[in-house]
């Protein structure tokens, strides 16, 4: 390299080199002062709350906008809850906290739907058949956007459950999501005949019960309607848990044994605790082949007794994997108003297969006639049902 070029070289270098420093100054000097701070964090004795506190005072200072206290808080609170993973961890705040622990008491209207919730989002389960609902037009996986305009980021189940029940005779206006398409309906409130269960022979060997929930009623209804149908012939049963959200525990457990003599019907787990279990009572009601219909919207206390009944062999599922709803949640209030839900426990099967978010996978997976899918009436027509006939040709297989 000549003189002249070994020269411009380094002239150019120099030249560099003094505004990558004069560049890096300016960057330094902007922030020199929160060095200390940034070295400070790392240190074991910074709390989570320092640590918010050194953000909140940074966006204080020097955001184009600064967060209101409200959006703060909740944004803080469900990032909290958010980081554990748990897609059930719900913050209310004083507001929605007082109207998700309202008491209603006697009589209430409702619009004939039943409810699920996933990743925040309130959906339709079913559509229950001539209630304003169904005129109205509201499907199944219809999703809630807004509830008399009020709207929400993340809805909790059973707080839009106790926005849209309300006196018999009013109306109640809902914003529904289906697919990319916003739906408006206005509905006037009606008394909602839903019974728990349903009962029917079908042919002259098989009973078919359906089950919609577990509530306190349900495993007295099972039983009587197993007795009444065996006293009409019936040599083996279908029992149909599809679309059931599940209940209490304790009528989960009691169902499965109407049809497990004995052993473990679920397990439970909880963080630093020993496991607990719930065994069967006793109380078996038939010794007949089962059956049992499921589907992705069979959930709770529904994928227990499915968990039971296949892992004991008891029963051949037919349909769709279940739901994956198997933990258990708690409701705590908080001192400044509001409050917090979130997942303290899980279920297990008897041998200890994992329900949450895995489900119950059947024994034979059938799914249902997309012409049917969202027909609210085609179980009316059980021809036009795949799964049940599906269900009743293993069953006859058994007879």
């Amino acid at each position: 390299m000549d003189k002249a070029l070994r020269i411009t070289v380094t002239v150019v270098l120099a030249l560099m080199l003094m505004t990558g420093a004069f560049m890096g100054g300016v960057i330094f000097d902007r922030n020199r002062s929160r060095v200390a701070g940034l070295v400070e964090i790392s240190q074991p004795e910074q709390t989570l709350g320092d640590k918010i506190t050194e953000v909140e005072e940074l966006l204080d200072e020097q955001a184009l906008k600064v967060p209101s206290e409200t959006s703060a808080t909740v944004g803080t609170i469900q990032g909290l809850l958010d980081s554990t993973g748990d897609k059930y961890a719900t913050y209310f705040d004083k507001k929605h906290f007082e109207y998700f622990n309202e008491e209603t008491s006697g009589e209430f209207g409702g619009i004939g739907v039943t409810i699920g919730q996933e990743d925040g989002s309130a959906y339709v389960v079913s559509v229950i058949p001539d209630t304003p609902a169904a005129k109205a037009g509201i499907q199944k996986d219809d999703v809630f956007v807004s509830i008399d305009g009020v709207k929400q980021d993340r809805w909790d189940s059973d707080e839009v459950v106790k926005r849209v029940r309300g006196e018999e005779g009013t109306t109640v206006k809902l914003q529904m999501r289906r697919g990319e398409q916003l739906k408006s309906f206005t509905l006037e409130r009606a008394k909602i005949n839903l019974p728990n269960f349903s009962s029917e022979m079908i042919g002259k060997d098989v009973g078919y019960v359906r089950l919609y929930s577990f509530n306190q009623k349900s495993t007295d209804d099972v039983r009587k309607a197993i007795a009444e149908l065996e006293s009409k012939g019936a040599k083996g049963f279908v029992l149909d848990v599809r679309d059931n959200p599940g209940g209490l525990l304790d009528q989960a457990v009691d169902v499965a044994s109407l049809f497990i003599p004995s052993g473990v019907i679920v397990r439970v787990e909880e963080r630093d605790k020993p496991q607990q279990q719930s065994n069967a009572t006793g109380q078996v009601a038939t010794d007949a082949p089962v059956v049992m219909l499921v589907n992705g919207d069979s959930a709770s206390a529904s994928e227990i007794v499915a968990g039971a009944m296949q892992d004991y062999a008891r029963a051949e599922l037919v349909g769709e994997k279940t739901f994956g709803k198997g933990s258990v949640q708690t409701v705590e209030p908080l001192s400044f108003g509001g409050g917090v839900k979130f997942t303290i426990a899980h279920y297990l099967t008897p041998k200890s297969r994992t329900i949450d978010g895995v489900g119950v996978t059947p024994d034979n997976v059938v799914k249902m006639d997309p012409e049917n899918e969202y027909d609210a009436d085609f179980q009316k027509v059980m021809k036009k049902d795949t799964q049940l006939q599906k269900a009743l040709d293993v069953l006859r297989e058994q007879l």
